[in-house]
C-alpha cells in the first residue's frame, strides 16, 4: 500500500509542480537557443492586413456599453477594421445596443436570429460574413486594450504561427475568493507562456484570439470549446498557438464560487468532448506537443482518481507512515470543507478551489459519458 500511496501522490505532485518546473526549464533553454528577437518586425501602416472582429453574444446587454467603448478606442486603422456582432437568440436589449452601435460605424454589422443555437453556430455565421484577412474572436463581456489588435496581427506575421492568444488580465479586488481565482489564473498563464516559448500552447484564451480567415475550419454545432478545437485543428497542420502578453483583455475574477464551479465543469466536459474527437492528440508520432498535452490537459483530469487512490492506500495500510499520511489528508480535506462552509482564510480558500477543480473533473467526465453539455447554454454548464 505504501508504493500505491507514493505513486498516486507523486503523480499529483508531478502534474501541478513537476511538469510546470520542467516545462519552464525547457522553455528557458529554447529561449537561449532561438534568441529573444525571433519575432518579425511590425508591418508598416501601408502593409497592415484587414481585420474582422467577431463577437458572439447571448443576453449580454449589461456588458455591452463598456465593450463597445473599448472597441471604439482600438488603435487600428478604421478602414481596415470591421466588427461583426452575432446575437444568438438574445431576449434582452442586446440587439438594440448592437444596432445603435452599428448605426454609428460604417464597418460594423449585426446578425440576429430568434432561436439560440449556441456559440459555435454564432461563430461560424460570423466568419462566413467576415471580409478581413485576420479574424479576431472576442467575448462580449470583457474590455480590450487599445493595442491588442496590432499585437495579435504582428505575431501572425510569422508563418509558423496559426493562432495568437491574447492575455486575459483578471482584476481580483472582490474578496479572497476572487483573489485566489486570479492567483490560479496567473499560474495557468505562466504555464501557457512557457508552452509558447517551447513550441505551442494547448489552447487559446477564449476571450481574445486571432487566426487567419483562410485557416478557419467551421466548428461542429455542439462544440463546447472553440478556443481549444480551433487551435488543435491548426496544430495538426503543424501551426503553433502562442500567447501574446501585449494583447490584453480585462475581466473581473469570479467571486461567486458556485458560478466559477459551473464554468469549470463546462470547460472540463468540453475537454473530454474534444479528446474524443481529436484522438490523434494521444499519438506522439503525430502530436508535436504530446508531452505537454498529456501533462497539462490529460493528467489534471486524472488527479482526482489519484487522490482517491492515495486516500484508499492510507486507510488500507497498516504502517506508521501511512497512518501519518492519513492524518495529513484528513486535515487537508477538513480545511477544504471549512472553506466550503464559509471559513474565509487564504489556506482554506486555496484548498477549496483545488478540490472544486477536481470535483469538476469528475462531473465533467460523467457528463461527457452521458453525451456532454449543451453548446446553447452559454454560461452555466
Amino acid at each position: 500500500m505504501t508504493y500505491i500511496f507514493l505513486a498516486a501522490t507523486l503523480f499529483c505532485l508531478y502534474t501541478y509542480l513537476g511538469f510546470p518546473l520542467v516545462l519552464h526549464l525547457r522553455a528557458n533553454r529554447a529561449r537561449v537557443v532561438l534568441g529573444q528577437a525571433n519575432n518579425p518586425l511590425p508591418p508598416s501602416e501601408d502593409q497592415l492586413p484587414s481585420v474582422s472582429i467577431i463577437i458572439a453574444a447571448h443576453n449580454e446587454a449589461g456588458n455591452l456599453p463598456g465593450k463597445i467603448a473599448s472597441l471604439e478606442a482600438l488603435d487600428y486603422p478604421e478602414h481596415l477594421l470591421e466588427c461583426i456582432f452575432v446575437s444568438d437568440g438574445s431576449t434582452d436589449d442586446t440587439v438594440d445596443i448592437f444596432s445603435d452601435a452599428c448605426e454609428s460605424h460604417e464597418r460594423w454589422q449585426l446578425y440576429h436570429y430568434g432561436a439560440a443555437a449556441g456559440k459555435p453556430t454564432a461563430l461560424n455565421i460570423g466568419v462566413s460574413r467576415a471580409r478581413g484577412d485576420i479574424v479576431v474572436f472576442m467575448d462580449a463581456r470583457q474590455s480590450v486594450a487599445p493595442a491588442a489588435i496590432r499585437a495579435l496581427v504582428n505575431r501572425l506575421q510569422e508563418q509558423s504561427i496559426g493562432v495568437v492568444s491574447g492575455e486575459l488580465v483578471l482584476h481580483d479586488d472582490l474578496g479572497r475568493e476572487a483573489a485566489n481565482v486570479g492567483l490560479y489564473w496567473k499560474y495557468e498563464k505562466w504555464i501557457r507562456d512557457n508552452e509558447s516559448h517551447l513550441f505551442s500552447t494547448t489552447g487559446a484564451t477564449g476571450a481574445l484570439y486571432a487566426i487567419r480567415r483562410a485557416d478557419y475550419q467551421p466548428l461542429p454545432a455542439d462544440a463546447l470549446l472553440d478556443d481549444f478545437d480551433t487551435p488543435i485543428s491548426l496544430l495538426k497542420l503543424g501551426k503553433r498557438t502562442v500567447l501574446e502578453p501585449a494583447a490584453q483583455i480585462f475581466d473581473q475574477a469570479e467571486a461567486d464560487s458556485s458560478r466559477e464551479f459551473k464554468r469549470k465543469v463546462r470547460t472540463l466536459t468540453g475537454n473530454f468532448q474534444s479528446f474524443s474527437r481529436h484522438s490523434w492528440l494521444f499519438d506522439p508520432r503525430i502530436n508535436p506537443i504530446w508531452w505537454q498535452f498529456l501533462s497539462h490537459k490529460v493528467f489534471r483530469l486524472l488527479v482526482p482518481y489519484a487522490l482517491m487512490l492515495a486516500l484508499f492506500a492510507s486507510v488500507a495500510g497498516n504502517t506508521p507512515f501511512l497512518s501519518a499520511m492519513l492524518l495529513v489528508q484528513i486535515c487537508f480535506y477538513s480545511l477544504g470543507l471549512l472553506g466550503v462552509l464559509g471559513l474565509d482564510t487564504r489556506l482554506t480558500s486555496i484548498i477549496k478551489i483545488f478540490l472544486q477543480l477536481n470535483v469538476a473533473a469528475v462531473i465533467g467526465a460523467w457528463r461527457a459519458s452521458q453525451g456532454g453539455g449543451s453548446a446553447v447554454r452559454w454560461k452555466t454548464s
